[in-house]
């Protein structure tokens, strides 16, 4: 089921290569890792698929992103309280060209703000984001990617 929703997945990324935008996808895990160089902590939110702008919203894990504004949402199966990230797009890098069906689309968000439930665990992180995006014979899909958060 998920190589079928890759595989019908119309999108693409603000400025990717074939011009559309996506504002939607889905969260499919979350590592917490603490990051020894000051302390705090690193999220790694592991991200797949994709809708087209103006569908609005997303239901369960996931993401979304309209008028510079990244919005995410996932929770571990079983738990009662998910976590919550918030941030500002900050730039779009050029799309790094890995065949001549797919591209992955990279980009940096700040001041992030990180919930858990309704506790604030973080704010003014930054994160980066990248995902793979393909298009092959009018068939769009997004492969795999991830969004990374941490202390500045």
């Amino acid at each position: 089921m998920k190589l079928l929703l890759l595989a019908i997945s119309v999108f693409l990324l603000l400025g990717a290569a074939w011009g559309q935008t996506l504002s939607e996808g889905s969260v499919v895990a979350l590592q917490v890792e603490p990051n020894p160089l000051n302390g705090t902590f690193v999220y790694d939110f592991e991200i797949c698929c994709g809708i087209p702008q103006g569908q609005g919203g997303f239901l369960g894990n996931g993401y979304s992103y309209v008028e510079n504004t990244f919005s995410l949402f996932y929770k571990y199966p079983g738990q009662v309280n998910g976590f919550s990230l918030s941030a500002n797009i900050d730039t779009w890098d050029t799309p790094q060209v890995v065949s001549k069906n797919c591209n992955v689309q990279s980009g940096t968000l700040n001041n992030a703000t990180i919930t858990q439930g309704t506790k604030v665990i973080g704010t003014g992180m930054v994160a980066e984001y990248s995902q793979l995006f393909c298009q092959r014979d009018g068939v769009y899909w997004v492969g795999p990617g991830g969004l990374s958060v941490h202390a500045q």
